[in-house]
């Protein structure tokens, strides 16, 4: 596990529809490269799922998805609920506000907005960081959602 986490991360824009499109298949196939699954592909998979699908299917597919391909990649302790949710719900939001924007434009207008780094205006990082918000949600506590 820690040799996957310690390798260099590959972070390329995505320029058309069908790149975003061909890397959600790869990510639901298990076979999107790790090194190359970094916070713009988690990002182009919720605006995939969230455009296919309802709220809480979109939920429960990345949830599944997530942890499946963390596993398979030996990264079993990867997942983070409240981080997932978090970014789920903000990335729904711009969905249903800003209509008409093709996929890759999408994912990488929010890859700009929604840096890895952007919980912590909601979050401590103790909050963050802590086991209960990895297994389940946990409300922010500096201060509240506000999309």
């Amino acid at each position: 596990m820690a040799d996957v986490k310690k390798r260099p991360k590959i972070d390329a824009p995505f320029e058309t529809d069908a790149e975003v499109e061909a890397m959600v298949e790869r990510f639901e196939q298990l076979t999107w490269p790790y090194e190359r699954w970094t916070h713009r592909c988690h990002l182009a998979v919720a605006v995939v799922f969230l455009s296919r699908f309802g709220y809480d299917e979109a939920v429960e597919r990345v949830r599944r998805g997530i942890d499946r391909y963390n596993r398979e990649r030996g990264d079993p302790d990867g997942y983070h609920e409240t981080i997932t949710l978090l970014f789920l719900r903000r990335v729904a939001a711009d969905l249903r506000d800003r209509d008409g924007i093709g996929l890759a434009r999408r994912v990488e207008e929010l890859s700009h907005v929604l840096t890895s780094r952007w919980p912590l205006a909601y979050y401590s990082a103790e909050r963050l960081w802590s086991d209960e918000a990895r297994r389940g949600w946990v409300d922010p506590d500096l201060r509240e959602l506000d999309f």
